[in-house]
């Protein structure tokens, strides 16, 4: 007997598909959303530790801009071969370092070409007029609007590259410490050392003088006030630094004081002080030098800040990425698991509506489901289609001599025996009633149809059941009544009924455990 279910609705399939793409697309789209933060967070922060490179460079560009002025003041008090040569190595030095190709890229994407290219142009003019040929107080206004100029690149690359967007309080103030207090701190004690030594040089000093140098003396102070403040704020943000983060060298006054004082000296008196040039800028110098090494630990803090944020938005972006993944994969393992139990119910559903609970035969609402679909079926194939009606012989009988558990049990073998003779692709075997049955099949003539009918007559008497109420064979039996079904749409299944029901009936009449073809 073919397994011959109706296949699951596309209603179900539709609410299965709607049911789970739905809420895939919903999480995919709120997880989305999370992933493409974490993505866009991580692009900030990526950008922010390019900006602290390109800043360190320019602190660099501009603690030798810074050399190059003052060596270049020096050499024209007196002439020092030494100095001149240490003058040229510096400015070299200076440009090789703009034009280094992957500083090049960097300055290209951070959108500082044009501004780099116009102080390249006016430190490659400044640098090739002798110290000697020049005035010394234009000579380091010029060197002093140079600086001027990396001092805004500095501040135009933490534009570009989001560090004053930086949203943590600790980097933020450490970005500002790093991008402009102690730049503008070291170019404030440098403007110091340029003024009052070129004071001391000259002998002469003017009211406007003092003030300039009483200015940039103030501003040295502003900017370690705001350098330390900067600190407490670290420091209360980020506990673990307390005993680590300098931001200013450690004994910084003992190397400030005496040029404070120096520069007191000098305000103060009408005459220069006796103080030579020389010393006045090997104190200053010193002062500025001190300021490298807590500017190089700031940046290495800063850029190990950084890269543990960058870090960390990665793992987020990962772990949202194979979250979504998973939790659509679980979405699809459960909703799928559902739909197939729900489809396996409807199958069983289906399977108990149309098949005889006792003997696991199809049933006769089946049997009126299957025929005029068997029936198109062989007249499209131009095949013949013969119905057949099985009745036990005396069936009664048994229940009355056996006991209707016996008769149950027959009724099963009997079942199980039109399975094993009708086992094709479009043999059906049905349980209509009682003890009555009805096979429908395909034969190629009726020769053959009637074979299959008296080789499943005799597979069901060889069982050899005891029956003795079914003389004189002893044992249970069946009639069978079997006819050819016309070839015509139009055909009734209640006459075809009537037909096959005559046929059984002669079968019976003419003495039992036979089979009646009727054409």
């Amino acid at each position: 007997m073919p397994t011959d279910y109706s296949p699951p609705s596309k209603s179900n399939l539709k609410r299965y598909l709607f049911a789970t793409i739905l809420p895939i697309i919903f999480l995919s789209l709120s997880l989305s959303v999370l992933l493409y933060d974490q993505i866009q967070l991580y692009s900030f922060t990526r950008a922010e530790i390019e900006g602290v490179h390109m800043i360190r460079f320019l602190y660099d560009e501009l603690t030798d801009l810074q050399k190059i002025r003052g060596y270049s003041q020096i050499s024209q008090w007196s002439q020092h071969e030494e100095i001149n040569n240490r003058l040229q190595e510096l400015k070299k030095n200076f440009l090789d370092r703009l034009n280094q190709p992957g500083r090049q890229s960097e300055i290209t994407t951070f959108k500082l070409l044009p501004e780099t290219e116009h102080l390249e142009t006016r430190a490659r003019q400044l640098f090739a007029i002798p110290p000697s040929r020049c005035e010394e107080k234009h000579l380091f206004a010029s060197y002093s609007d140079l600086i001027s100029e990396i001092l805004q690149l500095m501040q135009l690359a933490a534009d570009h590259s989001n560090l004053i967007l930086d949203p943590e309080l600790d980097t933020y103030y450490l970005i500002d410490v790093l991008d402009i207090q102690i730049p503008y701190l070291a170019e404030a004690i440098g403007r110091v050392r340029g003024i009052g030594s070129g004071l001391l040089a000259k002998k002469t000093i003017t009211g406007k003088d003092r003030e300039r140098l009483h200015n940039f003396q103030a501003a040295v102070q502003a900017r370690i006030e705001s350098i330390e403040n900067a600190q407490k704020v670290i420091i209360k943000t980020s506990s673990e630094l307390k005993k680590s983060l300098h931001l200013l060298p450690e004994h910084f006054d003992t190397f400030l004081t005496p040029l404070t004082n120096a520069c007191l000296l000098i305000e103060e008196n009408d005459n220069c002080p006796n103080i030579s040039p020389e010393h006045f800028f090997t104190m200053a110098t010193a002062a500025i030098d001190l300021l490298t090494t807590p500017y190089q630990t700031g940046i290495l803090l800063l850029t190990s800040k950084l890269k543990t944020r960058q870090k960390k938005h990665l793992w987020q972006g990962a772990f949202i990425f194979l979250g979504t993944g998973l939790a659509i994969l679980f979405l699809l393992f459960f909703n799928r698991s559902f739909y197939l139990y729900d489809q396996k119910l409807h199958r069983e559903m289906e399977k108990l509506s149309i098949t005889d609970q006792l003997t696991g035969l199809y049933n006769r609402r089946h049997f009126y489901t299957i025929f005029p679909l068997e029936l198109r079926k062989n007249i499209r194939l131009d095949q013949q289609l013969y119905i057949g009606l099985l009745d036990v012989d005396f069936f009664k009988r048994y229940n009355d001599t056996y006991g209707h558990p016996e008769g149950d049990q027959v009724l099963r073998r009997m079942a199980s025996v039109m399975n094993d003779v009708f086992q094709r692709a479009g043999d059906y075997c049905f349980r209509i009633g009682g003890e009555e049955f009805c096979f429908l099949f395909s034969e190629i003539d009726a020769k053959k149809a009637v074979d299959s009918a008296n080789r499943l007559r005799l597979a069901i008497r060889n069982l050899g059941i005891d029956h003795q109420g079914n003389t004189p064979h002893g044992v249970v039996t069946v009639s069978i009544g079997l006819i050819q079904i016309p070839a015509n749409l139009d055909c009734v299944l209640e006459e075809v009924m009537t037909k096959v029901d005559e046929a059984l009936y002669r079968a019976k009449k003419k003495g039992r455990n036979q089979c009646v073809f009727t054409s």
